[in-house]
């Protein structure tokens, strides 16, 4: 009874870990079922019924070892789970390596001398390794787990601590009593005892470590959700603020036209239309931004999907210093090229996510004193998002955008280019689209760079480049900036 609730037991563990794993793709999961998998096919060799037809006859055939190699694998697969359990890899490091070298170099001694065992019958090596190599070498790791576990910050390392207890006491009085048989009773009855305690916690402690991924992706959610509901009300909040300055200067020119001269009034009519300007500048920009952090959140949330927590937490990062950076730059007219270079590398480091980093993006600056050139905020990025979206998403094999800063004379070049399908093809496709969206981004660039000129008497341009090679097949699109 004791034999059929345990491999019962153990075959319910395996296929509902397997499930479990194919959804969540928790690797927990997956090394406890394995582990219980491998630990069944050896109970199934201990098993009290048909022992004349089954038992004997398999520990006196050439595949008698496998009572020692299938130990061999279980222990090794339950050592794996602990790794993935207590996220050993994060906590530490060089034990979570060691010990993943010291699993794979078990395993792969451990299947030699089970295909030698098998060749030629010759079964006392394979139980010398056994009782001599492994068991002490494995006990060595068990107690040092122990030892780490209770280091786990998140509580998780007491299920190990309780499991790996009562599992190894079990397991090892099981294996005295098998030699000194001082119990009188079957030794493997310990050892059952000891699995059905030790899946018990574990199951726990996985069913607890569920909840600890659960509780940080729903936090993870909120924050972003808290994030972009502050983002929405600084938008409306600056909205209204244009709006409110809009009436005001429309109400100072109307008092203006009645009261003044026609000389002043010329002057007033200009001063109120480079306001305006500035006023359509601003709004612009605050139509500019929210697309601008849509897109880079979109590019984060794989990562929440698949509860990659590093990588979430590593561009979350990037993406809260990309709203810091564009919410200072929202602030004033023009920024310096460095710091808008600095915006650019943050905006591609979180898009390249979505091409799962295969854009080999890099700013070549030449020594030039960038941090002295003023230039309209965010004003390089609808030119590198047309590259990716228009030019590199259909290109196949290497995709590159580069961007090199040079010095002339007394005038700074600036180019953006990109080894895409190039624009005419581009056209070509947006064309077949049965829905065609009117792009903004380009108008909206000239708009800002002729106020930038008004205001500041330069003489900021820029001109598309088409490139082709030698047999007038596009390569990709240059975009030249003369400042």
């Amino acid at each position: 009874m004791l034999w059929s609730f345990v491999t019962s037991g153990l075959a319910i563990y395996f296929l509902l870990c397997m499930l479990i794993y194919l959804q969540s793709k928790q690797k927990s999961f997956l090394y406890y079922g394995l582990y219980n998998f491998f630990l069944l096919t050896y109970v199934f060799t201990k098993t009290p019924f048909h022992i004349e037809e089954i038992v004997k006859p398999f520990a006196n055939s050439t595949f008698a070892s496998y009572n020692w190699f299938s130990q061999v694998i279980y222990n090794s697969m339950l050592f794996m789970f602990y790794r993935a359990f207590l996220d050993m890899k994060v906590h530490f490091p060089k034990f979570d390596k060691l010990l993943h070298r010291f699993l794979i170099i078990q395993v792969s001694i451990a299947s030699v001398l089970f295909a030698y065992t098998i060749i030629t019958g010759n079964h006392s090596i394979f139980n010398t390794y056994f009782f001599f190599v492994f068991i002490p070498s494995m006990s060595v790791f068990v107690i040092y787990a122990i030892y780490i576990s209770l280091k786990i910050p998140n509580k998780l390392g007491y299920f190990i601590v309780v499991g790996v207890i009562l599992y190894n006491f079990f397991a090892y009085y099981s294996l005295y009593d098998s030699l000194a048989h001082a119990s009188g009773t079957e030794p493997l009855n310990f050892f059952y005892i000891g699995i059905i305690l030790e899946s018990i916690v574990f199951i726990l402690g996985l069913g607890y470590k569920v909840k600890l991924i659960y509780d940080e992706k729903m936090n993870a959610q909120q924050r972003i959700i808290k994030e972009q509901r502050e983002n929405q009300l600084l938008r409306e909040n600056h909205q209204k603020e244009l709006e409110k300055e809009l009436a005001e200067k429309v109400g100072e020119l109307k008092n203006a036209l009645q009261k003044s001269e026609d000389e002043k009034l010329n002057s007033l009519r200009l001063s109120f239309e480079n306001e305006i300007s500035l006023l359509k500048l601003e709004s612009l920009r605050s139509q500019m931004n929210p697309h601008f952090i849509f897109n880079a959140l979109n590019s984060i949330k794989v990562y929440l999907i698949e509860n990659d927590k590093e990588k979430a937490v590593y561009y979350l990062n990037k993406f809260s210093k990309l709203i810091r950076k564009i919410l200072e730059s929202s602030r004033t007219d023009s920024i310096s090229l460095e710091e808008e270079l600095e915006i650019i590398e943050l905006y591609m480091s979180i898009e390249n996510i979505r091409f799962d980093q295969k854009i080999d993006f890099s700013i070549n600056r030449n020594d030039v004193n960038i941090a002295s050139i003023k230039v309209p905020a965010l004003i390089l990025q609808p030119f590198i998002e047309n590259a990716l979206w228009h030019g590199l998403m259909l290109r196949e094999g290497e995709k590159i955008i580069t961007i090199e800063v040079s010095q002339e004379n007394n005038t700074t070049k600036l180019s953006i280019t990109d080894n895409g399908i190039g624009r005419k093809r581009a056209q070509e496709n947006v064309a077949k689209k049965s829905y065609k969206r009117e792009s903004l981004g380009l108008q909206f660039t000239n708009e800002r760079i002729s106020h930038f000129n008004q205001k500041n008497l330069s003489n900021y341009q820029f001109t598309f480049i088409d490139l082709y090679d030698e047999n007038n097949n596009a390569v990709g699109t240059r975009v030249e900036f003369v400042l």
